[in-house]
């Protein structure tokens, strides 16, 4: 938990379909030619290249990385893209590796079409278990009469599919030539310099380990081999860690629980709640906690008292470093507020992203400000819970039918 010297060589993971732009992105970001294009080229799954590039003094290894192509959905070479996901994942977590800092999606367009979200599921999810930030580039667009304006008319159809990114950039990858146009050469040089920015600013800190490496690895083939099924058919299992409440927890309105397993329904979606006790560095008995895909901790904003150390063994306890938390600061009024707490007073190295969002202080009467906290807690929960694979859901059904049956 304390501060290591460890040098600042972080990895940008960056893939998306054949033809959406990658290498050429890779290029822009690099100001020069590192990485080779083709518009014909398939590449297996998960196979990668690595490139180190230097932006404002930090150094960055981008990873270009080949995800599930639209005409291979379901035809992936199992052993092949087996022997390459374990050389990406082995890459991610040598000791001459930083962690995972930021995901980089390249798009072209937003058609619906299965590889687009697949990808996002399993690179995001399953491999990065939403511990890092992911940001969209945007490709292609040098025609458009404002590259920008194209996120606001496109930005609903990702969260209309379930896919959020932390920040995007819409770009062209075209690249300079004797002849090009005074205005593709300003769009070209601005792309590149929004790319840059881009990963500076949004890069975070992760640190990896071997358990990352088999649950992640095992994440992914189930979800290839189950046609990458995002579909909740059985509850998701939220883990609830609220210290200054000793009887229930609420999620949102009518929404409560006891120590006792419970299940809720939130915009469509069940799960299967855990509320467990704070606890400290000398806890143990960690065999019989629950298996989470997501950890909400309640901090109270005016309680500094070992608040990094609290938070930090829930993690410890519950997996922390393998599974998404979202943090709830009790006493503030609004997201950036909470945000900025958390950075603060409880954030550790290597902790990876952290969700946040507040709870009004429970004395204040302002039913709207209630509302709205409970509604950004809830699409939290819906945006931040890992997608699990339908085999992982069928090795559940039994014991889940056994904890309804005894609630």
């Amino acid at each position: 938990m304390s501060k290591q010297i460890r040098p600042l060589e972080r990895n940008v993971v960056i893939f998306g379909d054949s033809g959406s732009g990658k290498s050429s992105v890779i290029n822009a970001i690099a100001q020069t030619q590192l990485a080779k294009t083709s518009s014909s080229a398939t590449g297996c799954t998960f196979a990668y290249q690595r490139h180190r590039v230097e932006i404002s003094g930090q150094t960055f290894v981008l990873f270009d990385t080949a995800g599930l192509n639209e005409g291979t959905a379901g035809t992936v070479p199992a052993a092949k893209a087996d022997e390459n996901l374990k050389s990406l994942l082995h890459e991610l977590m040598s000791p001459r590796s930083d962690g995972i800092g930021l995901l980089v999606y390249c798009v072209r367009s937003t058609r619906a079409r299965r590889a687009l979200i697949r990808n996002y599921n399993l690179f995001y999810s399953a491999i990065c278990r939403k511990k890092v930030p992911i940001v969209v580039v945007v490709t292609g667009l040098e025609n458009e009469p404002d590259m920008e304006s194209w996120w606001g008319a496109n930005e609903k159809e990702f969260k209309s599919r379930g896919m959020h990114f932390e920040d995007h950039a819409c770009v062209t990858t075209l690249q300079k030539h004797s002849g090009i146009s005074d205005v593709f050469t300003r769009r070209i040089e601005e792309s590149s310099e929004t790319l840059r920015n881009l990963v500076v600013k949004n890069c975070s800190d992760w640190v990896v380990d071997d358990g990352w490496f088999k649950q992640s690895f095992a994440a992914v083939r189930n979800m290839i081999s189950d046609s990458g099924n995002s579909e909740r058919s059985l509850p998701s299992t939220l883990i609830i860690c609220d210290p200054s409440r000793n009887e229930e927890v609420e999620i949102a309105h009518c929404i409560r629980g006891t120590l006792k397993p419970y299940f809720v329904r939130i915009d469509g979606d069940n799960y299967q709640v855990h509320r467990v006790p704070a606890l400290d560095s000398s806890s143990s008995n960690a065999e019989r906690r629950p298996e989470g895909d997501l950890l909400i901790y309640y901090a109270r904003a005016d309680e500094l008292s070992a608040a990094r150390q609290k938070f930090y063994a829930f993690c410890t306890a519950y997996r922390g470093n393998v599974v998404p938390v979202v943090v709830v600061v009790k006493g503030l009024d609004d997201r950036q507020a909470a945000h900025q707490w958390v950075e603060q007073h409880i954030m550790y190295d290597g902790a990876g992203r952290l969700f946040s969002t507040f709870a009004p202080a429970e004395e204040l009467g302002y039913d709207s400000l209630k509302q709205q906290a409970e509604q950004e807690l809830q699409d939290l929960i819906r945006q931040a819970c890992l997608i699990r694979s339908e085999r992982k859901v069928r090795g559940k059904q039994k014991r889940l039918a056994r904890t309804r049956n005894r609630l």
